[in-house]
């Protein structure tokens, strides 16, 4: 059997960077969709970050807000993230789709296009777009290499792959809490996965709390 890890993270630094990077294992960096650090940022998380510790950075928000237009500001905004990724050995790359950019064929084009385009060897890229028909996002991720980023608590099926992008971005949007028991359910959708690598990630506003009960729930800390 393939050896699995889960990989537990919060959306962001909900607490101060160093006490973060002195309790979890995992980020998911949230700054890049408005701006991108700079080098001395990123060689004070590399200096700061246990060893084999995991980073997943989200796009600039303006390349799923374009709808992944070719030209200009995106092709600039897609430059830096890989740059930026690269330098921070990122394991994954999340182009986040706000939900007023509905899901046309120019769109899905210009979808396979950016992401099926990326440099061999760049970070697995992971579409998360909830509200775009998963049966389209799927497709668009089997033509250009990416994977689906899924809300835990609504998989249909056990996660499998070589690697799973889970979220938990509050059962009622950022600002709500999970309880025990959805929690519970949260662990027990990844315990059934058999992706290689099983990464959740909390958006809400009680990451902190929710992360770490989930780590203890897997067993990971």
């Amino acid at each position: 059997m393939v050896p699995r890890m889960f990989v537990v993270a919060c959306s962001g630094f909900p607490i101060a960077v160093s006490r973060y990077l002195n309790e979890f294992f995992a980020v998911e960096i949230s700054d890049t969709e408005i701006g991108i650090p700079g080098m001395g940022t990123i060689r004070r998380w590399q200096r700061e970050a246990p060893e084999g510790f995991v980073f997943t950075v989200l796009a600039p928000a303006e390349i799923g807000a374009s709808g992944f237009a070719a030209g200009g500001a995106t092709d600039q905004a897609l430059k830096n993230i890989l740059s930026f990724a690269k330098k921070l050995s990122a394991l994954a790359i999340v182009f986040r789709v706000p939900e007023e950019v509905a899901l046309k064929r120019p769109i899905a084009t210009q979808v396979k296009a950016v992401l099926g385009g990326l440099p061999k060897g760049a970070p697995q890229a992971v579409l998360d777009a909830p509200f775009w028909p998963r049966a389209q996002v799927d497709k668009l991720c089997e033509a250009t290499g990416a994977i689906a980023a899924r809300p835990a608590l609504e998989l249909a099926s056990a996660p499998d792959g070589t690697m799973a992008y889970l979220t938990m971005p509050g059962p009622a949007g950022f600002r709500s809490r999970y309880d025990d028991d959805a929690l519970e359910e949260a662990a027990a959708v990844c315990r059934r996965s058999t992706a290689k690598t099983t990464v959740l990630v909390f958006r809400n506003i009680d990451m902190e709390a929710n992360a770490k009960r989930m780590r203890a729930l897997l067993g990971v800390d």
